[in-house]
């Protein structure tokens, strides 16, 4: 390899199933590339035309996790050869850094899986660590944080052997990534699809580091080499995946999902934040903002967990969120919705929350269900829909804790009259009667939350 290498293929990293509507979105004949190589969660294509290795405009999508030039492809039985290859054909190009990752395996939640936690990525970068220090090379090469877990053990690995495939470790207790090292601030947010364009910064410790090879393990004994420039905070993941921190005991998988979307968003819990979540049962997320210091509502007719309940800073509002006066909404600064209920159900119930008069929000951070993958198409249209209450930021992304779902983020709220919003909403209330709404304990009195009237039979439960 030349010190500055070009291309034609570059490569995307994909939530399973979703690689039918990359296919679609990018290929001839309504794109302009061909697909070269596809497999679960995992795709190549060719361009027209070649690009260096660190080039800036590769194509974007909120369904893509991961993408870069792809270098080369490295084959083998045993990995001490294929590191040493790497090493040989790939070390003087210029890179800065080494992101090892694995393909997913399957879906988030399958079985226990979690995305990034491989084994054999550790291992790899455990060895490509070691034969850098024999040379004095100190860039480093990150592959999440298994190597640092204390009951991580480098195995012996034969790269044919279990069919090749390495079973999964237990994801890593490491420190978790606060929001401001994601570089970003309340002035927006880094996403593919993103209404107003901003340049994030990279995450502080590693500033200087932008330019990074990547190791793709499609298979043990199949591995794809690959460079991107880092410009979001997602590229300074490996793979795109965070490496989160787990409590001991988490109550549901939501858990990951709300912290994944805290650290892709750069958004931060002020100390004491009011935080309402529509959906939260069992619990999840809920925990995960009570960890950042929030003050959490949690509105579902579902039970919670047990262990919240008597949290001091946690509040159950048992019913649906339709039924939840509107003006109770009022002390709340950041909404979060994560109801398994059609996209235009959330949206129309979130819109019809933030757009009352009384309502202060800063922030939203949605989860939006995709019964069918062919929905994706209409993020542009929920983006926008999103950005007419009033915020200045709003980004789309699949998480790489997200099933078929994807998470909206939207901050930066514009403050308007109140003129422009729902002047005839039939629930207005005037401003002096504001002493009605429930402030700091939580209601002692269903009726002083709720609706009087019954929620329509025909609405759906949130889940």
């Amino acid at each position: 390899m030349t010190e500055s290498p070009r291309n034609q293929f570059y490569y995307v990293a994909c939530q399973h199933g979703a690689e039918k509507v990359l296919k679609n979105a990018f290929c001839e004949p309504t794109g302009t590339f061909r697909l070269a190589y596809s497999g679960r969660g995992l795709l190549t294509f060719k361009l027209p035309y070649s690009v260096p290795a660190w080039s800036r405009v590769l194509p974007e999508h909120p369904l893509i996790r991961s993408r870069g030039v792809v270098l080369g492809r490295v084959t083998g039985d045993s990995s001490g050869p294929m590191v040493e290859s790497i090493l040989n054909d790939f070390g003087s190009i210029g890179w800065q850094a080494i992101h090892v990752w694995q393909r997913d395996v399957a879906q988030p939640g399958w079985n226990g899986f979690e995305p990034g936690q491989s084994i054999l990525a550790a291992t790899i970068a455990s060895l490509l660590r070691d034969r850098m220090k024999q040379t004095g090379d100190v860039r480093p090469v990150l592959a999440h944080g298994l190597e640092s877990h204390k009951s991580f053990k480098e195995p012996e690995i034969e790269l044919a052997a279990n069919g090749g495939h390495q079973s999964l470790a237990p994801i890593s207790s490491v420190s978790p990534l606060p929001a401001a090292e994601s570089g970003i601030d309340e002035s927006g947010i880094p996403s593919a699809m993103e209404v107003t364009t901003t340049r994030s910064e990279p995450i502080p410790q590693i500033a200087r580091v932008d330019r990074i090879l990547e190791i793709i393990i499609d298979e043990p004994h199949r591995w794809w080499v690959a460079s991107k420039v880092a410009q979001q905070s997602f590229d300074f993941w490996p793979g795109g995946v965070p490496d989160l921190y787990q409590p001991q005991e988490v109550i549901s998988r939501a858990y990951f999902k709300i912290a994944e979307a805290f650290a892709w968003s750069g958004l931060q819990i002020r100390p004491g934040e009011r935080v309402v979540e529509i959906g939260a049962s069992p619990g999840g997320a809920c925990q995960w903002l009570l960890d950042a210091g929030a003050r959490v509502t949690g509105i579902d007719p579902a039970e919670m967990e047990p262990s919240l309940l008597t949290h001091p800073h946690f509040n159950h509002w048992r019913g649906r969120s339709k039924q939840v006066k509107r003006r109770a909404f009022r002390e709340f600064r950041i909404l979060a919705c994560d109801a398994n209920v059609a996209p235009n159900y959330t949206l129309d119930t979130v819109e019809a929350i933030v757009t009352y008069p009384t309502s202060r929000f800063r922030a939203l951070v949605l989860t939006i269900k995709m019964p069918e993958w062919e929905l994706a198409q209409s993020i542009p249209d929920h983006i926008e829909r999103v950005r007419s209450w009033g915020f200045r930021h709003v980004a789309a992304r699949q998480l790489a804790h997200n099933r078929r779902e994807y998470c909206l983020v939207a901050k930066g709220r514009i403050r308007v009259a109140n003129s422009e919003l729902r002047a005839n909403d039939e629930h207005s209330i005037p401003s002096e009667n504001l002493s009605e709404i429930l402030l700091e304990s939580g209601p002692t009195d269903p009726a002083e939350v709720y609706q009087t009237d019954p929620l329509d039979s025909s609405d759906q439960t949130e889940q």
